[in-house]
């Protein structure tokens, strides 16, 4: 399968009102941008996750050593404008992982009034 099949077979991911809604019975918000990305400004509450980790174990990326973590929580995926989380959400689907990404992206939960802010990038 071609990059344009795949594409074209994507998910347009979800609308901002559904991410706020998935977020509030648990899922997990997931950030696959960029370290600088990130830093510049971010969703609260977004874990900063290398999209690379993923590949192994995508569980224990997301999660880390969380001893809270609910590892079967639903996990929504967020980038800039919605095209790298389509693929890791894709990816973590094809491995199991109940996953979506955020259509639009940081780009759209932005424009929605929702709040981004600066923060340093921190892994559990």
């Amino acid at each position: 399968m071609g990059l344009m099949d795949f594409l074209s077979k994507r998910s347009p991911g979800l609308a901002v009102d559904d991410v706020l809604l998935a977020l509030s019975k648990g899922a997990v918000l997931i950030d696959v941008r960029t370290p600088a990305e990130y830093e510049a400004g971010h969703a609260p509450g977004a874990r900063p996750v290398d999209p690379k980790a993923l590949h192994d174990d995508p569980v224990d990326a997301i999660h880390g050593d969380d001893p809270l973590a609910d590892r079967d929580s639903a996990v929504v995926v967020m980038c800039d404008n919605g095209l790298r989380s389509s693929i890791v959400a894709a990816e973590l689907r094809s491995k199991g992982v109940l996953a979506e990404s955020v259509a639009g992206g940081l780009r759209a939960w932005s424009r929605e009034g929702n709040p981004v802010i600066p923060g340093p990038y921190r892994r559990r």
